[in-house]
């Protein structure tokens, strides 16, 4: 039974792809406003075949931000992405991933290299310019994914952005995704294990097990903005947003249903 539910999934995972990725296509050859509506609505979807339940605290930016996020799977981008209307910022190696860098590219991804300070200047203005542009744009400083078990230190590296925008409306909101429950039960250390994706795990196989896993129950926390107008260094920025964040993060593993 679990083997025909799992290849009932896939069978769907693979139409709704296929019937979208052209649509999307052809938004962003043309470049269209609505570039963020398809990508919204097919994460929704695929979180729903994926029995992936999601429980929102507090409210989702509606105006222009800069998002800040703990990072421990590829479905972090789905879920955000199911709330909110949002590019991301990756790490420059995703560029080079088979298909996937196609997928990240119809959402507008921006690629950065944080071995290269001339590169990563380049990728602040990139940012700049899109949230000048009233889009949202998403960013994990954690710089890797976890097991989903705690927060990783943010580098300070890419809160350069702040002293690019400073003096303008945009604020940045942090948030906080936290993976509680496995088919009902509350999640330990071991089970957050399926449904993280780190270090050398192959992506195929992890969806497929997340896909024969069963029902998934995150808690994604919405913090209040942080106001960047004071004159706060990059270092404090980084320092107010990981206490938010991994704040937000225990929370939600130390609350109930």
């Amino acid at each position: 039974m679990k083997l025909i539910r799992s290849l009932i999934i896939i069978i769907l995972l693979i139409l709704l792809t296929t019937i979208l990725l052209p649509i999307q296509s052809v938004i962003r050859l043309l470049n269209l406003s609505s570039s963020y509506e398809v990508p919204m609505f097919y994460h929704r979807a695929v979180l729903k075949l994926l029995g992936i339940k999601i429980k929102i605290i507090g409210k989702p930016s509606i105006n222009a931000s800069l998002i800040i996020s703990n990072h421990a799977s590829w479905i972090d981008i789905f879920i955000i992405s199911s709330l909110i209307p949002t590019s991301f910022v990756a790490k420059n190696d995703v560029s080079k991933w088979i298909f996937v860098s196609y997928l990240a590219k119809l959402q507008k991804t921006i690629f950065i290299d944080r071995n290269s300070p001339k590169k990563l200047t380049e990728t602040s203005d990139i940012i700049k310019n899109r949230l000048l542009n009233h889009e949202n744009v998403t960013i994990f400083p954690e710089g890797t994914s976890t097991d989903g078990n705690k927060i990783l230190p943010f580098k300070s590296s890419i809160f350069m952005i702040c002293e690019k925008i400073r003096g303008s409306e945009i604020k940045i909101q942090p948030i906080s995704i936290a993976y509680k429950k496995y088919n009902g039960m509350a999640m330990g250390r071991t089970h957050r294990q399926l449904i993280a994706w780190y270090g050398e795990m192959d992506l195929l196989s992890h969806l497929y097990g997340i896909i024969k896993a069963g029902i998934f129950d995150i808690e994604v926390t919405f913090h209040n903005k942080i106001d960047i107008s004071e004159n706060k260094t990059r270092k404090e920025i980084a320092k107010e947003c990981e206490n938010l964040v991994r704040s937000g993060f225990q929370k939600s593993l130390n609350r109930g249903v």
